[in-house]
């Protein structure tokens, strides 16, 4: 009974101040959800039908031999399917965030009548997988690209990135 209880319980632990990653969350929007569970912190800010997230979590079993797009895509496609979300990537491109290679997938995700829009960035740090994520109703998408913009620039972890990795070659596929 007492594990039930446990189980049943929504996580309470606020990371500390000093964490695994900071960030700027943009003027006007409201902290929602700040906790660890499982190894996992998790981060969102939300204004109106708007949210921005961040989860950084780690990065273990074969995914890690995985190329980034790859992870990228199939974890944009594969958010909420077991519930009947449908998902549609539109547009996947490589950026830079925190000096580091990540790949962003923009699209959008239907359940039932409600249609949103997102755009997913997952960057890697070693032993760690990171998520950055923006949901907004389609039509609203475009309208939060700047707050986007300076929610990704203000995003830093506390790790350093490694050494001279050039951002945009080829993943190499690990044996």
């Amino acid at each position: 009974m007492g594990l039930w209880l446990l189980l049943a319980c929504s996580p309470a632990w606020h990371p500390p101040e000093v964490g695994r990653f900071s960030v700027s969350p943009p003027e006007g929007w409201e902290i929602s959800r700040n906790y660890r569970f499982f190894g996992a912190d998790t981060f969102v800010v939300s204004r109106g039908a708007a949210s921005m997230s961040v989860s950084v979590r780690p990065d273990s079993g074969r995914a890690q031999a995985l190329p980034l797009d790859l992870v990228a895509g199939v974890r944009a496609l594969s958010w909420g399917r077991r519930v009947g979300v449908e998902n549609a990537v539109l547009v996947e491109q490589d950026i830079e965030v925190d000096g580091r290679r990540a790949c962003a997938v923009t699209g959008m995700r239907r359940w039932r009548t409600a249609t949103t829009g997102y755009t997913m960035v997952v960057l890697r740090a070693p032993g760690e997988i990171v998520e950055l994520v923006l949901h907004a109703p389609y039509v609203e998408l475009d309208a939060h690209a700047a707050e986007w913009g300076r929610f990704l620039d203000g995003f830093h972890l506390t790790a350093a990135p490694e050494g001279d990795i050039p951002l945009f070659s080829e993943d190499a596929w690990r044996r």
